[in-house]
């Protein structure tokens, strides 16, 4: 299992919400507030392609949050 941290002040949190969602089908995704952050623990259902799911993960929630106009 892998955790990625997502800070509130650099991506939305709804963002990181949606991509928790839109990656369901192929990873288990548990979804946390910490501090000023949001950790994700990410288990892939394809080891072999979990590098790459890891980083279209963090790719879509970085796009969520630009379409969204910013963090907040």
């Amino acid at each position: 299992m892998i955790e990625l941290s997502f800070h509130r002040d650099l991506y939305s949190e709804l963002a990181v919400q949606e991509a928790a969602q839109a990656f369901a089908a192929v990873a288990d995704i548990d979804s946390e507030r910490s501090g000023e952050a949001i950790i994700l623990r990410v288990e892939s259902r394809y080891p072999k392609h979990e590098r790459r799911i890891l980083g279209e993960l963090k790719n879509y929630v970085l796009a969520r949050t630009i379409d969204r106009g910013g963090p907040r």
